[in-house]
């Protein structure tokens, strides 16, 4: 492949970088975010350079597989980056404690979102007059918590 075709092909593909970004956590305004985006792209130009053509390329990395591919990466740019920064030592080990609990706030919130998005829909409507309608009666607020803490009981047993 040329230059020119490998240049078309990565700004073809900057959507899958910014989704790799997105689901390592790293979102535009984060001091390391040019600086991942441009690791992504750099992974992702030496790999498609190996191909004589964009068709061969693409007929032998599928979307999921490249994506795959480069979250695995990054992940492991950035556990050696941690390790030089913080060392092997007890420095590692408070800054992974204090890490940690952004972790299980992140994963509280998606079983939250799952718990959401398996109510029906009569259910969402009331879940959101319970969380916004300051015009809701005592009385129908009483209801809804009840139901829902029953519901998300019984949710939360099945995890």
């Amino acid at each position: 492949m040329t230059n020119e075709e490998l240049d078309q092909l990565v700004r073809d593909y900057e959507g899958l970088f910014r989704r790799v970004l997105q689901r390592c956590g790293i979102f535009p305004g984060q001091e390391t975010y040019e600086d991942d985006l441009q690791e992504l792209r750099l992974l992702f130009f030496l790999r498609a350079q190996k191909y004589p053509s964009r068709g061969f390329f693409e007929m032998e990395n599928k979307l999921t597989l490249l994506f795959r591919f480069l979250l695995w990466r990054l992940v492991d740019i950035k556990r050696r980056k941690m390790i030089e920064t913080y060392g092997n030592g007890e420095e590692l080990f408070l800054y992974l404690a204090k890490e940690e609990g952004l972790y299980e706030e992140v994963e509280l919130l998606d079983q939250l979102n799952d718990f959401y998005l398996q109510l029906s829909q009569k259910d969402r409507e009331k879940c959101q007059a319970l969380l916004s309608d300051e015009t809701l009666s005592r009385q129908n607020r009483s209801r809804y918590r009840n139901y829902f803490s029953k519901h998300f009981k019984s949710f939360f047993k099945n995890l």
